[in-house]
């Protein structure tokens, strides 16, 4: 159709226009916005869990017997291991938001927890010999507490981005970065409590097992799924 205008002529057609397609936003998706929800609740309840456990960590950070400490106070123990499992939460939506392990987030839920019995696996059929009971249920659960610290980083991580916008890409590599210095943290600080036993060569094999095998898995499996 042809219309007249003073300076020329406009062509119109009368063909509806192809729809642009819209990229759905993460948070209108209802299943991300209920778990948010749901993480924010949780957080909100347990809190003081995070607050008593602030100093006792911050100690982990710094000398390996501290983790040991850690699990000789029973009570503490178990405050940490309910923190453990409420940060799992932020950090799922985070690792699904930015495809650190998969674009689903059922499929990145299937390897983690893949993962997390591959090592409890591991940690059940693995030899500790001479090594102390609350020496070994430190290296075992030390996961457990550098996992609290790595969902408060990738929290406020976030937190950032939201303000920011930076490219998404860059985004995860920064998430995976500060996956991977905190998961060398906690190598670290299990070869330190194992070296006070064992010689550095089983010091190495019992890491191999318990830490850098699962771990290897999840990077494989993380990169086939891809």
């Amino acid at each position: 159709m042809i219309q007249d205008f003073p300076n020329g002529l406009l062509w119109m057609s009368r063909e509806p226009l192809d729809p642009v397609p819209i990229e759905a936003s993460w948070t209108h998706d209802p299943v991300h916005s209920v778990l948010a929800i749901l993480t924010i609740v949780l957080l909100i309840i347990f809190m003081r869990d995070f607050f008593i456990l602030a100093g006792p960590v911050s100690r982990c950070l710094v000398r390996g017997k501290a983790n040991v400490e850690l699990e000789h106070s029973i009570q503490l123990a178990r405050t940490r291991n309910r923190a453990a499992l409420l940060a799992l939460l932020p950090m799922w939506l985070a690792a699904e938001r930015f495809s650190l392990v998969s674009e689903s987030m059922w499929i990145t839920l299937a390897i983690v927890t893949g993962y997390l019995f591959l090592r409890g696996f591991f940690s059940a059929v693995l030899p500790s010999g001479r090594l102390p009971s609350e020496s070994r249920l430190a290296v075992r659960r030390a996961l457990y507490t550098y996992s609290i610290v790595l969902s408060a980083l990738m929290t406020v991580t976030v937190g950032i981005w939201a303000l920011a916008r930076w490219d998404i890409g860059t985004m995860r590599y920064v998430l995976a970065a500060e996956a991977g210095v905190i998961l060398m943290l906690s190598f670290g600080r299990e070869a330190q409590i194992l070296n006070t036993v064992f010689r550095p060569f089983i010091t190495f094999l019992y890491l191999c097992g318990l830490e850098i095998l699962p771990a290897a898995g999840l990077v494989a499996a993380s990169i086939l799924v891809k």
